[in-house]
């Protein structure tokens, strides 16, 4: 009886040695980072350039006449809201027989809540609310004696 006990301690042993290296190893902490930088940045992108049309009295060429097409410039910022600035609209391309002097305006929408009547000054709004919006655009010229035939070109400058 005395040999019985003496083979199983062994055994014991060399399970209960290996359990106690594995519990006795310390694990290491791994710390993992990541970093970045955001910059003030606003890109701003047309992507339906605005079509003047006629209208009915010839009076008004204008993007909201039948045939006009507004314009829709898209606003992408990082960094803080932006203050989005149009430069004074003005007729920059028009036919050498135009007479008189014709008053240019534009005006703006937008789905952030941008809106803006007709004005022939410069304008601006800041982004509220995201980063992101999309800003319907349109133009016109009015001119009490009207329009010799030819191309016209109404413009503002965003910022």
């Amino acid at each position: 009886m005395a040999h019985a006990p003496s083979v199983l301690k062994p055994i014991c042993l060399a399970f209960t040695i290996p359990a106690v290296l594995i519990i006795g190893t310390p694990l290491h902490a791994a710390t993992i980072s990541f970093s970045g930088t955001v910059l003030d940045s606003c890109a701003l992108t047309v992507s339906t350039p605005g079509v003047l049309a006629v209208s009915t009295t010839g009076t008004r060429l204008g993007s909201e006449e039948t045939g006009g097409v507004a314009a829709v410039m898209t606003v992408v910022a990082t960094g803080a809201a932006p203050t989005i600035q149009f430069t004074a609209p003005g007729l920059t391309a028009a036919p050498g027989g135009l007479a008189g002097s014709p008053t240019i305006s534009i005006s703006y929408t937008s789905l952030r809540g941008a809106n803006r009547s007709y004005t022939s000054s410069a304008s601006s709004y800041t982004l509220s609310g995201g980063l992101l919006d999309t800003v319907t655009m349109n133009a016109r010229a009015d001119n009490s004696v009207g329009f010799a035939a030819g191309s016209y070109t109404v413009s503002t400058v965003a910022t």
